[in-house]
């Protein structure tokens, strides 16, 4: 049983005999894995990227819509225009906008009305221009979910302005001097009457007055306001995709692995046909 033992035990020694085994394999996988990994270096395209992100537009306190919404939207097949293919070079494809949903690469940001886009493309004036007509794109269709929410809200604003002239206007009749004159002191209960009509119409006066101010005021920034970029676009000069390091790397942990894979099986392969060949040699 110490005998089964002692052969199953890997020692140290046989380790660094292993190592110095896959010394050639090792090499001459290195030099391969170092050649075909500067071949796909230098014939691999510069790839220049564009990256930002958008809030979403604001009417009266509440965003247009949810990125969430968004998102789906921008997937559906002819929600970008025509402009955006042309300037994202996917106008020749079957399904341009989809196309366009597939490179900007959405993110979505869950603790915000915010969505990130990254863009890539052979320059980095090609990767902006893409990015700036989807921003664009967006922008515009937004304004247009937003206008008929801003114009009920000016409709309001329009109807609360007429209550308010009509109330000033009736607040000029109910003055104390006219009603000193209007009704002797014997009519009380008229008087009484009349001005608690004249209380109630200053409270309406200035509830139509702070109504108004508030309505304004939601169709003013921060409350109201158009698709933006909280920061402005990114786009670096360098190419995202030529890292020479990180292939270099790449290349040389590739090359020692299959160097001492190619010993380990070289090693092993006697031992699988002796194995192999046993049973035969046993049924002869």
């Amino acid at each position: 049983m110490q005998d089964s033992y002692t052969e199953d035990e890997i020692s140290l020694t046989d380790i660094l005999l292993f190592l110095q085994d896959s010394i050639g394999n090792v090499i001459k996988s290195v030099v391969a894995c170092v050649i075909l990994g500067g071949t796909y270096y230098f014939s691999t395209p510069k790839l220049y990227e564009a990256s930002a992100t958008i809030q979403m537009a604001m009417a009266t306190g509440n965003p247009v819509e949810t990125p969430t919404v968004l998102l789906e939207k921008i997937k559906l097949p002819l929600y970008f225009s025509q402009a955006v293919w042309t300037a994202c070079y996917t106008n020749e494809d079957l399904t341009p906008s989809r196309k366009v949903a597939e490179k900007i690469k959405p993110i979505l940001n869950k603790s915000a009305p915010f969505i990130g886009f990254s863009v890539q493309a052979q320059s980095t004036q090609e990767a902006k221009a893409c990015l700036q007509a989807v921003i664009s794109d967006i922008a515009n269709k937004q304004a247009e979910i937003a206008k008929p929410i801003l114009d009920q809200k000016k409709t309001q604003i329009a109807q609360l302005e007429e209550k308010l002239n009509l109330a000033v206007e009736t607040s000029k009749i109910l003055t104390p001097n006219k009603l000193g004159t209007s009704f002797p002191d014997t009519q009380f209960a008229s008087r009484a009457l009349v001005l608690a009509t004249t209380l109630s119409n200053s409270r309406e006066i200035k509830d139509l007055t702070n109504q108004i101010n508030d309505a304004k005021v939601s169709l003013e920034e921060p409350q109201t306001k158009a698709t933006s970029m909280p920061t402005p676009m990114y786009a670096p000069e360098f190419a995202v995709n030529k890292r020479p390091v990180f292939t270099l790397g790449i290349s040389l942990m590739l090359g020692i692995f299959i160097g001492l894979l190619i010993t380990g099986f070289t090693k092993i392969l006697p031992s699988i046909r002796k194995h192999l060949q046993t049973p035969k040699n046993q049924s002869l």
